[in-house]
């Protein structure tokens, strides 16, 4: 039988408390969004009203915007709700160490490599199940609902399924190969493991890098290099005269899901590709696309991916270090209500790498504010960058505009709201900074 869970237990309270917490201030901000949404949403920013280009946001395209966000907004209120019950509801009731003593009498656990694995795999297969389960129907709604509605989703029941299908076999066949990894790792390596886990994470992360544009998205999508013409011969100078060397230049076929638009590098090395979706071509300008494409050339010759991922390196071992010292300490298996008193803490250490992880995930969000401030301070560098290297601010700023416009994003976000969850700058923010490399370009 399992334990009781202990509310007093330290890691207990400090996953019910950031897990609240969490919710707490999404909600408080999200509702914040919305009254401020209410009082300027049909106002244009005054940034925007001498620009020719903002001419798209008249009433009726304002009034999408405000409806869209709303729309979103409500979705959110009962999904976040349902989404905090079920976390609260599986740590509460026990259902953790009720699923591990299950697979425990199953596999035989622990009688080898060969059991741990199968009882790793199995606990984390199954314990994703009622997430899951309750994801499937809030996604369903989201998909053909709200961005039915506002002419966002193509998506078909057929292509829906497909895609699940598709998304689920990647993810458990992933999940497999990543936790056999891990587990023997523990297993034999059980006082260092932290060390060659962190590497594992790394070294898997960059295998996907490569594998993505290659494997992963065609399973997905249809790549088409893009043809010959006047947008292939600028975007072509453009990344010969930074020296940036791709595996081509594709196209994407985003529209048969999804009305939205986006540009993306992927891959590493002889994989690395530029992928344009076509919906991007349909709604800008060559001169726009090529200032877009700058922006995201501007983070790879400002060294913005090598930075973070020298940053992540150290932090990622801290992090992995402070999960190995948790997953050794008795008290959190007998908090969440796992049988262990006596047990070898090795034999077990995947439970409380999890249970620390779930516990660290909790905490996550209060680490938003930071990440976002230092992610806007790169998209204000990528913007300059673009800026100046095709001497055409207004090209970019136009694009900015035109891609606000046809996602239907808000222009007006609220300060706060903006300043713990956007990663890009808001519209008006980063057009007034390209006005001001425009002026210093004048010079």
């Amino acid at each position: 039988m399992t334990e009781q869970i202990n509310y007093n237990n330290p890691f207990v309270i400090l996953f019910l408390a950031g897990t609240i917490g969490t919710y707490i201030i999404r909600q408080v901000l999200k509702t914040i969004n919305w009254y401020n949404r209410k009082k300027n949403g049909q106002t244009i920013p005054q940034t925007l009203v001498a620009r020719p280009e903002a001419a798209c946001f008249d009433t009726e395209k304002l009034k999408n915007i405000n409806e869209y966000e709303n729309a979103k907004f409500y979705y959110s209120l009962p999904t976040a709700f349902l989404t905090l019950a079920l976390k609260i509801t599986l740590v509460c009731t026990g259902f953790y160490p009720w699923l591990f003593q299950k697979i425990t009498i199953l596999t035989g656990f622990p009688n080898g490599f060969k059991q741990t694995y199968i009882c790793a795999f199995l606990f984390m297969l199954l314990d994703s199940i009622p997430e899951a389960l309750l994801n499937i129907p809030l996604d369903l709604f989201y998909e053909f609902k709200i961005e039915k509605k506002y002419g966002f989703s193509k998506m078909t029941a057929k292509l829906w399924i497909t895609d699940f299908i598709k998304s689920t076999v990647l993810s458990v066949m992933l999940t497999a190969i990543l936790m056999a990894a891990a587990i023997a790792v523990l297993t034999f390596m059980p006082q260092s493991w932290w060390i060659l886990l962190t590497c594992l994470l790394f070294a898997f992360t960059l295998i996907i890098q490569v594998l993505y544009p290659l494997v992963i998205a065609p399973l997905f999508n249809k790549f088409t290099p893009l043809q010959d013409g006047e947008l292939k011969d600028k975007i072509t100078d453009l990344m010969t005269n930074l020296g940036f060397k791709s595996d081509g230049i594709f196209v994407m076929d985003a529209s048969k899901r999804s009305g939205h638009s986006n540009a993306y590098f992927g891959g590493l090395g002889k994989s690395k590709r530029i992928v344009l979706y076509d919906t991007l071509i349909k709604q800008l300008t060559t001169d726009e696309l090529v200032a877009v494409l700058g922006h995201e050339l501007g983070h790879y010759k400002l060294k913005h991916i090598i930075r973070k991922f020298i940053v992540m390196v150290p932090f990622e071992f801290a992090f992995m270090y402070l999960l190995f010292r948790i997953a050794q300490n008795h008290n959190i298996y007998v908090g969440f209500g796992f049988p262990f008193a006596g047990v070898n803490i090795q034999v077990v250490q995947f439970i409380g790498l999890i249970l620390a992880a779930m516990v660290a995930e909790s905490l996550m969000e209060f680490l938003n504010p930071i990440t976002n401030f230092f992610s806007r301070k790169d998209e204000f560098q990528a913007d300059a960058f673009s800026a100046r290297l095709t001497k055409n601010p207004d090209a970019l700023i136009s694009g900015l505009i035109k891609l606000n416009s046809e996602n239907l994003s808000e222009l007006s976000p609220s300060k706060a709201y903006a300043f713990w969850n956007y990663s890009h700058p808001p519209l008006t923010e980063r057009i007034e900074a390209l006005e001001s490399i425009k002026l210093e370009l004048r010079k």
